[in-house]
């Protein structure tokens, strides 16, 4: 059994071990990662060279092509795996990768474990589906091809890095949907390591970080996307993310002991102050000093922040 990787470079193994030996060209490596990727569809031989190597400024007569065609069967068709079983022809003479040929594709394995989960409602997902979902994106090691430059390349990139953002997305929401926050969490940096400035997943993030008992972090998040957003964008953030910063904020100082106190309240005792002398001064007990104190810092830094982005917008 062959065993081809396409997610980070090009990978060929042989019933799990690498293939000693095999050393594909360039052209080779293309031919053979363009036909993985397209597995049972067929191409012209002037199809293939036109969608292959013509952006590359490469001139490849039939001669050429034959000869790339050649080199790469003589590498991957080795026994016991007859010539011909894994890369064939159709009626017409075209070029493909045979459906039933003896071979794994991480990348046919990735898609088919996260179809389901993303083609049904949030809701709906059962355990098989969410199964699906996490395993799929343990497969994304990397992005496909990495190493690749052409424009079928960048396409297919695209196309298969979507699909593993739209899964991570789903995860998240589904961990969120169960209380799992520290899940969800997870799920939704791993969708900012690979798309930085998706402020709604910023916003998400907060929330999490909220609900896991994790305030300092949601405020500390929302700092990092607004820095983010003026440096590669020089936007700041939308009006949502700016609304939901400031509920998070105003609930770190809202939160007054006294309102878990019982019916008849106990006198506040405040503590005789400390005698004088070097070193810093013992804060007073009084939590109505306290909180005032809160509420000074957040609304100097509510300040601070409004000025920034008025100063932005000029």
């Amino acid at each position: 059994m062959l065993h081809l990787f396409l997610f980070g470079s090009l990978s060929v193994q042989w019933s799990g071990a690498p293939c000693a030996g095999i050393a594909l060209s360039s052209r080779a490596a293309s031919l053979l990662a363009f036909l993985a990727l397209a597995r049972g569809r067929f191409f012209s031989r002037a199809e293939l060279a036109t969608l292959l190597w013509t952006d590359r400024g490469e001139a490849v007569n039939a001669g050429t092509f034959n000869t790339a065609l050649w080199r790469l069967r003589k590498a991957i068709e080795r026994p016991p795996i007859a010539a011909g079983t894994l890369i064939g022809s159709d009626r017409r003479g075209g070029i493909g990768l045979l459906p039933d040929a003896a071979l794994t594709l991480d990348v046919e394995q990735f898609q088919q474990l996260t179809a389901p989960g993303l083609a049904r409602p949030l809701e709906q997902l059962g355990e098989s589906e969410i199964s699906g979902l996490r395993a799929g994106v343990q497969l994304y090691k990397a992005d496909i091809l990495s190493d690749f430059t052409d424009d079928w390349a960048l396409r297919e990139r695209e196309k298969l890095r979507r699909i593993y953002l739209n899964a991570q997305g789903r995860l998240m929401k589904f961990c969120g949907l169960v209380g799992d926050h520290g899940g969800g969490i997870r799920h939704a940096q791993a969708i900012l390591d690979c798309d930085a400035l998706r402020e709604d997943v910023h916003r998400e993030l907060m929330r999490l970080y909220v609900l896991n008992g994790q305030r300092a972090l949601a405020l500390r998040q929302f700092e990092y996307c607004r820095g983010l957003l003026r440096r590669e964008l020089a936007i700041h953030p939308m009006p949502e993310t700016v609304a939901l910063y400031r509920r998070i904020a105003e609930s770190a100082i809202d939160a007054n002991p006294r309102d878990a106190a019982p019916a008849t309240e106990a006198p506040i005792i405040v503590p005789p102050p400390a005698p004088a002398g070097p070193g810093p001064q013992r804060p007073t007990g009084d939590p109505r000093l306290l909180l005032e104190t809160a509420r000074r810092h957040l609304a100097e830094a509510d300040v601070q922040l409004q000025m920034s982005l008025r100063l932005f917008d000029d």
